[in-house]
This record gives C-alpha cells, structure tokens and sequence, in this order.
C-alpha cells in the first residue's frame, strides 16, 4: 500500500482524503496535520504517530502520543473478503453500481469513481453502507410479503432462515388454518 504512494495519482487521491479528515466533524477550531510518506527500507510496514494536544482541567494542556506499526498488507485482507462478500450480495439483487460504489466507500482509505466524493466519516460510510443492505434485503423481503406463505416461506429458505423440514411444517399449518376458517 505504502508503495502506491510513489504514484503521483494515488498520492494526490490519498492526500485529498487525508487533508480534510476532520471535515465532517464540522469544527472551525480545529489544527491538524497528516503527513503520509513512502520509505523504501521500511517496505510494507505502516507506522503512524498521532499527538493530540487538548485542554485539560484547569486550562492544562494535556497531550497523547500514539504509535502505531504494522503490516499494511496484512490490515487490508478481511477488508478484501469483505468487498467480495458484499460486492456477490448486491449483484445477486441486482443493486446498481453507484449504490454499491457508495456502500463499499469505507472499506476503502481513497474511494474512487462513483464513491469518489463521498464524505470521508466513517459513520457517514458506515450509514451509507446499511441504508444500501437494508433497501437490498427490504425489497426482497416486501417481494415475498406480497405473495403467499408459499413464496415468503421460499424466501425464508433462500435467505437460509429456515430448513426444508421447517418450512414444511409451517406450510401445512397455514393450510390447516386456512381451511379451517373456510
């Protein structure tokens, strides 16, 4: 990851999500710098130091340091797992790409293409992400409510909610009870 950043394109596309990383916090007062660098010798490792200086009790100030090192490629894998997972879901109910470009944003530090101007807030992303999977399954679901116990029962079984055996089961009791009221 590191060495993507000897790219002038992906370096102008990770500063530009960098520079404004306070952005959605909307707070005027706030000072910060990020400075993000490529270094040969260290390779892949990822290392981060974050100081925060605020003010603490009696107008002190109170500053943490943080450092961070790890195996870039390494984080990224269960986030690549999870884009195929999610990528696989919203085909299969045929959610459109720009959709998809936006629910996917978080799980990438520079979202591009149709996520490209997406607000950069994790919680921002995470929302747009859940409002996407709920409007994916709530179609499927409202789909299936609109038929029979049949077909809601189909629905069930595809979602991996219910066994054959269940399925059944319930099948026949609504049966049951529909002729009984008949």
């Amino acid at each position: 990851d590191m060495l993507n950043l000897t790219n002038r394109r992906t370096l102008k596309a990770k500063m530009r999500v960098k520079k404004d990383i306070f952005a959605a916090w909307q707070e005027s007062q706030l000072d910060h710098k990020v400075c993000v660098m490529y270094t040969p010798f260290i390779g892949d490792e990822k290392r981060d130091v974050v100081e925060y200086t605020s003010q603490g009790f009696l107008g002190a100030a109170h500053t943490m340091l943080t450092y961070t090192r790890c195996m870039d490629s390494i984080l990224c894998v269960p986030l690549m797992v999870d884009v195929a997972v999610f990528a696989d879901f919203f085909q299969r109910r045929s959610v459109p790409a720009e959709d998809v470009a936006l629910a996917l944003a978080y799980l990438f530090k520079v979202p591009e293409g149709a996520a490209a101007n997406s607000d950069p807030g994790f919680f921002h992303q995470m929302r747009a992400l859940e409002t996407v999977l709920e409007r994916a399954a709530g179609a499927k679901r409202k789909a299936a409510e609109e038929d029979d116990v049949a077909s809601a029962l189909a629905w069930a079984k595809e979602q991996g909610l219910l066994d054959d055996s269940s399925a059944a089961k319930i099948l026949d009791h609504a049966r049951s009870n529909k002729r009984a009221r008949s």
